[in-house]
């Protein structure tokens, strides 16, 4: 029996021992926007009743700390568009937060990501996620894993930033996905 926001063991997601792959017919899926675009000019009122914020990728972590916003998770990779990001890791540690590092790379979902993004998203203190690699698909893991109430802010090159409000249908609409793409060998 669940209590509180915190996961049930049957809602958690079950992973394969190498984790998943995206197959290349999912990929144009997964580049569409999912939820409300955000204005960097208002995003403290956007995100203002949501229970917590979890922001995925350096331009969209980094703007919402430069805004004044402490994501409860962040979730970044030192990179945009494959660039290296150098003044993130130093914007990262001016938050609070336990700062933890995950291996995962480009196009896969890792075990250890989705252990390290559940742990987080239902722990009471802040987490900083630093990825090797890629967490081009760590916002899927999110949307699968947070706790109703949260608020997804995730990154679309060239496009802005996008906002989640996480639901138990946003939940099971992302587990459907990621139980889609194809396991790791």
């Amino acid at each position: 029996m669940s209590t509180g926001n915190s996961p049930s063991r049957c809602d958690r997601l079950k992973v394969p021992n190498k984790g998943w792959i995206l197959p290349e017919r999912m990929r144009k899926d997964l580049g569409m926007p999912v939820g409300e675009m955000l204005l960097e000019s208002s995003v403290k009122n956007q995100l203002g009743d949501c229970n917590s914020v979890i922001s995925v990728g350096d331009v969209v972590s980094l703007s919402l700390i430069q805004n004044g916003l402490a994501p409860h998770v962040t979730i970044y990779d030192c990179r945009t568009e494959r660039s290296v990001m150098t003044t993130m890791d130093t914007k990262v540690d001016e938050i609070a937060g336990t700062k933890v590092t995950v291996t995962n790379p480009a196009g896969k979902i890792t075990p250890q990501m989705v252990r390290e993004i559940e742990k987080a998203v239902n722990n009471p203190s802040p987490t900083k996620i630093k990825v090797e690699g890629e967490e081009d698909l760590a916002a899927l893991v999110c949307a699968a894993v947070a706790p109703p109430g949260s608020c997804l802010v995730y990154g679309l090159p060239k496009k802005g930033m996008a906002l989640v409000r996480i639901t138990p249908e946003i939940n099971s609409k992302a587990k459907e996905i990621i139980y889609q793409m194809e396991e790791s060998i």
